[in-house]
């Protein structure tokens, strides 16, 4: 799993990334920063020498985030969906296509079974759930191109 992750991002920055790769896994739950970082530096929306903050930031520009929620804040299993969904442009329903939002991007991964659905849309992800989530988009993705 880490494997296929550390190659989608790969290149000269791969101890920094590691090194951020570590620190989201500690992570419970796993910081909104940490979790833009990872998925925006794999998709290459952001530079891998960004820094969190950078992540964070540019997740709010480009509207992935609200920009009233703090950057050490919990991320939630409905903010995951919409990071992956969106970053990684998983096409969904009539919800998702018409009026994409974080509850419509957990209902289409739910759909998918692409998200652990335990205690709802408001539970709090660590770390490693993020990583496997990002993976499973992903790979979700090359299947269905």
């Amino acid at each position: 799993m880490l494997l296929l992750l550390g190659s989608t991002l790969g290149g000269a920055a791969q101890a920094q990334s590691n090194e951020r790769l570590d620190e989201l896994l500690g992570q419970s739950p796993a910081h909104l920063d940490a979790a833009a970082y990872l998925i925006l530096a794999a998709t290459h929306l952001i530079p891998e020498s960004a820094s969190e903050s950078e992540a964070f930031a540019k997740a709010v520009s480009l509207g992935l985030l609200k920009s009233n929620r703090k950057p050490t804040e919990g991320t939630t299993v409905q903010d995951l969906s919409f990071l992956v969904m969106a970053v990684l442009k998983i096409r969904g329903g009539l919800e998702w296509t018409y009026a994409p939002n974080p509850r419509a991007a957990y209902r289409e991964l739910s759909y998918l079974s692409l998200i652990n659905t335990s205690d709802g849309p408001d539970r709090l992800v660590a770390g490693d759930e993020v990583v496997r989530t990002l993976i499973a988009g992903q790979t979700y993705q090359e299947i269905h191109r």
